[in-house]
């Protein structure tokens, strides 16, 4: 009986570790790995210094808090608040700033789970993508991601990954947000200095449960003035 399970096992993960195989031989194509997609969720492992403009829109209140990452500080305080729309923040801010963004385990670096790649289209524009990110590698920040499905689209004519769409599996939370639907758009930067791929933006769009009533909320993250501070 063993025997048979394990012969049953064996013909199951074949199709599995070939269509791994494939899909991850057409994006080599065009200069992307499995390790690309996961290169701006790197904490532990992160080389660049670089800011954030996180714009929070409940349909009644615009917070803006401009922030930095800077890999150079120890794991877990990483992420600094320094300010909120214009103004020094309190350290009710800061503290609550760190705590969503900051992640505490070492050797944390968001990474894709590779049983997850399938081709989801092959035309002579763009491949595009799908997968989901291994849930324990990823940041505090991203931590998230883990309940969602990703679609990555690559553009065929310039070899570049320009952006990835994620949509939640189910109702999941976003820092202090329990979302029932989530849409969020990522856009990227090739740094040709660095030969990397870095975050650009992010578009969330969520449809938030409060007091009993869902509620749209809109997050934009923009990324700038990245620097290499541990060549």
């Amino acid at each position: 009986m063993r025997k048979i399970s394990f012969i049953i096992l064996v013909g199951l993960s074949q199709p599995v570790m070939a269509q791994k195989a494939e899909v991850i031989a057409k994006m080599e194509n065009y200069g992307i790995s499995p390790e690309t997609l996961g290169s701006g969720l790197k904490d532990h492992d992160a080389t660049h210094y670089f800011e954030i403009d996180v714009t929070t829109n409940n349909g009644t209140e615009n917070i803006v808090e401009h922030g930095e990452f800077n890999p150079e500080r120890p794991v877990g305080s990483r992420w600094k608040l320094l300010d909120v729309n214009g103004n020094a923040p309190t350290k009710k801010q800061i503290k609550k700033f760190g705590k969503l963004h900051n992640t505490t385990k070492q050797q944390i670096n968001g990474k894709v789970d590779d049983n997850s790649f399938k081709v989801v289209d092959d035309n002579a524009q763009e491949l595009v993508i799908s997968f989901k990110f291994d849930k324990n590698t990823l940041p505090n920040k991203f931590a998230f991601l883990a309940d969602c499905t990703g679609k990555a689209y690559i553009n065929k004519l310039s070899k570049r990954l320009e952006k990835a769409k994620f949509t939640n599996d189910k109702p999941l939370k976003v820092k202090i947000f329990n979302v029932q639907n989530l849409d969020m758009t990522v856009t990227y930067k090739y740094l040709e200095d660095d030969e990397m791929y870095v975050l650009q933006n992010e578009h969330l769009l969520m449809k938030v449960k409060l007091l009993g009533q869902l509620v749209d909320v809109e997050e934009i993250n923009d990324y700038y003035s990245y620097k290499n501070v541990k060549y």
